[in-house]
């Protein structure tokens, strides 16, 4: 994505970095796993769906890929592989080092911390409801001539953190200026 260490806030972001912002992907809810298949090579395997609409914050508002994901995983569970059985996607998801605790969540004044050693993610969602279910790029063209609308639509957090000398330091988010601050919750 574009460089934004120079801004504060999407007031400040041009339209293009405000397109690049909307061309993220996040969002919170749970994930519901079928069976555990085991294949004849001694691989296991399951399927999995993920439940956001109405349960948590979606950054984006509709999916770019709504189908369950065939999930395949090592030994000791550092590597995960999904794909889309449309065969859309491959992802591969690797475990955090520290992050293997006991998931802890914490709801405070409209937003959401889930917490698990060593890593946490903050999650806050926008103060206005979506207009529409459409893709935020989408949205941003209906909007182009109403930069407070644009702005309120992208106006949500998800930032990963880690502790890092005792602090808990944004590694990643979907405010690109959060990046290598302090995240401001109490993590207890």
């Amino acid at each position: 994505r574009l460089d934004m260490s120079s801004r504060a806030n999407l007031r400040e972001c041009t339209l293009d970095e405000l397109r690049a912002i909307a061309g993220g992907e996040a969002s919170s809810g749970y994930t519901e796993c079928g069976p555990v298949a085991l294949d004849s090579n001694g691989s296991r395997s399951a399927t999995a769906s993920w439940h956001t609409r109405g349960h948590a914050v979606n950054f984006q508002p509709v999916s770019v890929f709504p189908e369950p994901g065939l999930i395949t995983w090592n030994d000791d569970a550092t590597v995960m592989i999904e794909r889309a059985p449309s065969g859309a996607y491959v992802e591969e998801w690797r475990l955090v080092s520290g992050s293997r605790d006991t998931l802890s969540v914490t709801h405070a004044e409209g937003t959401i911390t889930y917490r698990a050693g060593s890593v946490a993610v903050f999650v806050r969602d926008r103060a206005m409801p979506i207009p529409r279910l459409a893709r935020l790029d989408e949205l941003l063209d209906e909007y182009a001539d109403d930069r407070s609308m644009i702005e309120a639509l992208l106006d949500c957090e998800f930032s990963v953190a880690e502790v890092n000398d005792g602090k808990w330091i944004i590694m990643a988010s979907t405010l690109p200026w959060r990046e290598g601050k302090v995240l401001d919750v109490d993590m207890a």
